[in-house]
């Protein structure tokens, strides 16, 4: 009786060790970038072929991928893929919506691609990629005449007008701008003399996402457009300067054009925070309670979703532990981090992580 209840125990954990090694194998492989709101047009003809538009689909979604999770100084050198490399990352797509309109076809696509295939090509270009993280930010930006020593905000700033004025899918900030109020203007007047060095604290505590902004303050003299920043966004801080020769500031085009640059920037500055770097390399051996399967399964969807761990498997288990052995692009502080974002409580003895819910 004792030999085949341990015959039982045997085969049960054998199958569940089958089991488990499937399971993280279709969750590594389902794991994702989704691209949506990919619009797309083409001519309508006796030449027309879906395929071209869909294939059109395909390296516009690629280029606003590469836009979101890699610094703007990477994007030249992974531009102009061949098409057939960018269609083995995709995973899936779907249409949205299509129409036919004045001889043309308009289509709005929605693609996923492989998240392993696409992070693996990246570090073959040695590149460092960024999470695909978005984040609302308070926007105030403020224009300053210092010849006229004259202070605009709201719609008469055209950096305010213009700021959202078109659906960007390729940036990862998300705009909320100043609302506009008399008493704002008052404070910011007052305090043109040493703007730089003002807090704006009396204007963003009115917000509730007060912990994460952006001031942008434009000086304009006879020669230039003068911007002075304070980025504040997860606790990170930093404030810079960029200069722009001067211009009418009416001309939207060129008004947007400067727009875009700190758009970028910005963004640049969101993704350095967010910043996986891969030549970092941390292995950590995780032990669970073989008999606790649901918790076993629920840790093994969370180390499909932490993007710093590059790969993991079970290097060992019977009926009292199953261990994973993790190959991470990060300190264990951060590992740690990850973690208890999903209420995971860690323990550390001899090296080996205990997990807990």
């Amino acid at each position: 009786m004792k030999k085949l209840f341990k015959t039982f125990l045997y085969n049960f954990f054998v199958l569940f060790f089958i089991y488990l090694f499937l399971f993280s194998t279709n969750e590594v492989y389902a794991n994702t970038y989704k691209i949506e709101n990919i619009e797309v047009s083409n001519e309508y003809n006796t030449n027309f072929n879906k395929e071209d538009v869909i294939d059109k689909a395909f390296v516009n979604a690629y280029e606003i991928l590469i836009n979101k999770i890699t610094i703007s100084t990477d994007h030249e050198s992974l531009k102009g893929q061949n098409l057939k490399m960018i269609k083995s990352f995709v995973e899936s797509f779907s249409i949205v919506n299509e129409k036919f309109e004045n001889n043309k076809y308009f289509g709005i696509f929605e693609i996923d691609f492989n998240k392993k295939k696409i992070q693996s090509f990246l570090r073959s270009k040695n590149i460092f990629h960024s999470r695909m993280e978005e984040k609302d930010i308070l926007f105030i930006p403020v224009y300053i005449n210092l010849d006229e020593d004259s202070l605009l905000l709201f719609n008469e700033n055209p950096f305010y007008k213009n700021w959202n004025y078109e659906n960007e899918n390729h940036f990862l900030l998300k705009y909320i701008l100043q609302s506009e109020d008399l008493d704002d203007y008052k404070i910011i007047k007052d305090r043109i003399a040493f703007i730089e060095n003002y807090d704006f604290n009396e204007i963003i505590s009115k917000y509730e996402i007060n912990e994460n902004f952006i001031i942008f303050i434009v000086f304009q003299d006879k020669k230039y457009f003068k911007t002075f920043s304070k980025f504040n966004v997860n606790a990170i801080k930093s404030n810079f300067k960029l200069e722009f020769e001067k211009f009418d500031f009416h001309d939207d085009d060129k008004v947007k054009k400067i727009i875009k640059s700190m758009k970028i920037r910005y963004d640049d500055e969101w993704k350095k925070i967010n910043l996986i770097n891969s030549s970092i390399k941390l292995n950590i051996q995780l032990n669970l309670n073989s008999k606790n399967i649901l918790f076993i399964e629920k840790i093994e969807k969370i180390l499909s979703k932490i993007e710093i761990i590059e790969k993991y498997y079970i290097s060992f288990f019977d009926n009292e532990i199953t261990r994973f052995s993790i190959l991470s692009n990060s300190t264990p502080d951060k590992l740690k981090k990850e973690f208890e974002k999903f209420d995971i409580k860690i323990s550390i003895e001899n090296n080996i992580w205990n997990l807990n819910e």
